[in-house]
């Protein structure tokens, strides 16, 4: 026997198989040399598995570094707002002349869901939204032809119409309080100066101010004088509308020269200003009248529009300029908040743009919230490995346990990498998603080293034989499970509306983690298990666990033989009754309340108080600082800025 084998040509793992493919005489025991090419080189090789690592780990670690980390995903929303400006204008005026009449034109619009005007004193606002399933670029250029058409019917004292698509990147992602005891033109003139160099940083779209005051120069009239010299208010504003303004003239080309004539005709000092040619009196031998003989000119402040003031840790309210930055949509928000702090650093050394006395203090920043919410799916992962670790450790060997535990960090680099390259970007709704998949996908693990662990140690296979008998008995049952969980999404992925577009991210990359979870336990674990588990010999003893699991296992039988299909009058009752419990919990499951999204608690809180159109600003002030009074008390608020 013994020079028989020796003789042979065969490997002695394929001897030892069919030594113990001989010893049981079970048809459930697979013959190794029967499997086909693709079991064995997907199964029983580790090559494949190497391969399938590198590849899972590098492309998660290249996806993270280059996939593009916001908050909330950008979606195309079907809405837009219309705003037309008209100075001076008051919002009864505004409602019949401006909104009454754009609001006619756009009723008609194709795919059109609702309409909302609001008029104020100087301008006209309209919200106008679009049915979920329109196409939003076609829907905005309906949109523009329909204000178009508008136009005419317009007050021609209004300005034209401006019309601004809703983005979900519309949302400031950083925000900063300006504040110092400084002259408010000197304060108002930095915020403007600071302002235009952020908006020149990369990914930053604009930057919002509130509560500056920006230098105007007044030209105020004097009626005696006016009267005296038989000249009209109107002779005054078209001279002013005229005179300020630069304009080419023509090119001159010769043999000598060649050179573009320009007119530079905007005032540019006060002293021009005041002496501006009015008219001439008389006719043309008679005298010229210059502004500063019939009107009185001073630079000053525009008349204020908004206010802002700000406490810190229950500090005095002390007067601010609020900054909001609005990032490019598509940019990386995190780089784009580093950007602009690297930015506020340089201009703050900066004597030019920057004044002394002059502080900021940032009250909002995003990346604060994805770094937690990044921070939270890790702590998940963390504490799933652990907990697969202990229970797999307590129910079969450290050796199933480290390879389960790994294979979940792994699926979610895998994850990572399939939605960078499918072009996602890595915010809040993957995480989620990433979240809800971390509870279903650890199964498939534990089932597949549960499989393994069976062959090798209560059957007493080889590691070959018990990775065949695990795909062959495990891989269908695994595969209708995740499919089955797959399916009990396939409900969000058409939920409609501008909220669907958002909440199917979510699905999406849970039925990603839920297959590859499905491939990595057969294409990885099993092969892989080679490295600690190959050298287990057959017919090892029994773990407690094994001994106990067989003990309860052999217990529960006898106890459903004896008491729940001993006859069929006992299973008809159960069946019943488990019908009547099923029907009750959907009863029970509908009186609870429910949320798409449960409320959360996160740093910054928004408070809007709307008052009629005709309040005044100091009317608005008095509500601010009332509300303010109460929310500056508060310990819990590191900052109360109020507008």
């Amino acid at each position: 026997m013994s020079s028989k084998l020796v003789s042979s040509n065969s490997k002695p793992e394929v001897l030892q198989d069919k030594l113990h493919h001989n010893g049981h005489h079970g048809h459930d025991v697979p013959d190794v040399n029967r499997a086909s090419g693709l079991a064995k080189f997907f199964f029983l090789k580790t090559v494949f598995g190497i391969l399938l690592i590198v590849l899972l780990t590098l492309g998660g670690l290249m996806g993270y570094q280059s996939m593009v980390k916001e908050a909330d995903p950008d979606v195309e929303i079907p809405m837009a707002i219309v705003t037309t400006s008209w100075s001076g204008a008051d919002p009864e005026t505004i409602e019949t002349q401006v909104t009454d009449k754009i609001e006619k034109e756009l009723k008609s619009l194709k795919g059109l869901k609702k309409i909302e005007s609001s008029s104020f004193n100087g301008f006209s606002q309209i919200l106008v939204e679009f049915q979920a399933n329109a196409n939003v670029q076609e829907s905005m250029a309906l949109l523009r032809q329909k204000v178009d058409d508008a136009e005419p019917e317009i007050n021609s004292e209004a300005n034209q119409p401006n019309i601004e698509q809703i983005s979900a990147q519309d949302v400031p992602i950083f925000s900063i309080a300006l504040y110092g005891n400084l002259d408010p033109a000197v304060f108002s003139r930095a915020a403007e100066d600071i302002q235009e160099r952020l908006e020149k940083v990369s990914g930053v779209r604009e930057v919002n101010l509130a509560g500056q005051r920006k230098e105007v120069i007044n030209v105020q009239l004097i009626p005696s004088r006016m009267i005296t010299l038989g000249i009209s208010p109107t002779t005054v504003s078209d001279r002013l509308r005229v005179a300020n303004q630069d304009m080419p003239w023509a090119q001159i080309e010769n043999e000598q020269i060649g050179a573009q004539v320009r007119l530079y005709g905007r005032f540019r000092t006060l002293e021009d200003l005041r002496s501006l040619p009015i008219t001439r009196l008389g006719g043309s031998d008679g005298r010229v009248v210059r502004l500063d003989e019939v009107a009185l000119v001073r630079r000053d402040l525009e008349r204020e529009k908004t206010r802002a003031f700000i406490s810190w840790q229950g500090s005095e309210f002390e007067p601010t300029v609020s900054m909001d930055v609005v990032k490019v949509p598509g940019s990386d928000s995190i780089k784009v908040i580093e950007k602009t702090l690297e930015q506020l650093e340089s201009l703050k050394q900066d004597l030019n743009v920057w004044p002394f006395g002059m502080d900021y203090r940032i009250t909002y920043r995003q990346d604060e919230e994805i770094h937690d919410e990044q921070n939270s799916l890790i702590s998940n992962v963390i504490q799933a490995v652990i907990g697969v670790f202990i229970i797999l450790f307590i129910a079969l060997t450290w050796r199933e346990a480290i390879i389960a535990g790994l294979s979940i960090p792994l699926t979610f680099l895998g994850a990572i990498f399939l939605l960078w390259i499918g072009g996602y970007t890595l915010n809040n709704m993957i995480l989620y998603g990433m979240v809800i998949a971390l509870g279903l996908l650890v199964d498939v693990f534990i089932l597949m080293m549960e499989g393994m662990h069976d062959g090798l140690f209560v059957e007493g296979l080889t590691f070959n034989q018990a990775a065949l008998k695990t795909v062959k008995t495990y891989a269908g049952p695994a595969f209708s499970g995740q499919m089955t969980t797959i399916l009990a999404m396939a409900p969000l992925l058409v939920i409609s509306g501008t909220m669907g577009k958002f909440v199917r991210l979510m699905p999406i990359t849970a039925i990603i983690c839920l297959l590859l979870s499905y491939a990595i336990a057969l294409l990885i674990d099993i092969p892989l298990s080679r490295f600690v588990l190959g050298n287990v010999k057959g017919g090892m003893q029994k773990t407690r666990i094994d001994k106990l699991t067989e003990s309860a296992s052999e217990w529960f039988k006898n106890w459903s033989l004896k008491f729940t299909v001993r006859n069929r009058a006992t299973a008809s009752a159960w069946i019943v009754g488990t019908i009547v419990i099923f029907m009750t919990s959907l009863v029970a499951v509908a009186q609870l309340p429910g949320t798409l999204f449960p409320d959360t608690d996160k740093r910054p809180l928004s408070i809007n108080v709307e008052l009629p159109p005709t309040a005044t600003l100091e009317k608005s002030q008095q509500v601010a600082d009332d509300l303010g009074e109460i929310l500056r008390s508060k310990d819990y608020f590191e900052s109360v800025t109020k507008l």
